[in-house]
């Protein structure tokens, strides 16, 4: 239900009204922060698949460990052992996936907030601010990664049908 809700925020709805558009994710292996790699996933393939959408989702775990530091891309095991964790879901600049020739929703945010926060275990307030900020750091630098790969990909998709 998370990864249904986290996509359809990002998706732009109203432009083919009457259809449906299904995706199936299938997990080989868990090696930790599963929903987060299936928001990236997913994402990826609604880009890849030219579904319009407002932004880029991308998505990070935060775990806090006892001591209070804090953890990014956690494994199965670092999880497990950490007294809380954080899923956090961030959007990327809202031009870069807009559609050539399609405008705005009138009122659409194109603020950098949280699409998707769930978190897991033990966490106060501060460190829960703490996790978002490193979250939002690295959350960055993998939209540019995430941008930079996909643009390649299209551009290329787009030389071969030509």
């Amino acid at each position: 239900m998370i990864l249904k809700r986290t996509l359809q925020s990002i998706c732009i709805l109203t432009l083919n009204p009457n259809t449906t558009t299904s995706i199936i994710v299938q997990f080989v292996n868990d090696d930790g922060a599963l929903l987060v790699c299936a928001i990236n996933a997913a994402c990826a393939a609604l880009v890849d698949a030219r579904i319009p959408m407002k932004h880029l989702a991308v998505a990070i775990c935060c775990c806090l460990a006892d001591v209070g530091y804090v953890i990014l891309d956690p494994t199965k095991l670092e999880e497990q052992k950490m007294k809380g964790f954080a899923y956090l879901v961030f959007p990327n600049s809202v031009l870069s996936v807009i559609l050539e020739g399609s405008s705005l929703v009138e009122g659409e945010s194109t603020e950098h907030g949280i699409i998707t926060s769930v978190t897991h275990g033990v966490m106060p307030v501060e460190e829960y601010l703490k996790c978002v900020e490193r979250g939002r750091a690295a959350s960055a630098k993998l939209s540019d990664f995430l941008r930079k790969s996909l643009q390649s990909q299209l551009s290329s998709d787009s030389s071969k049908a030509a």
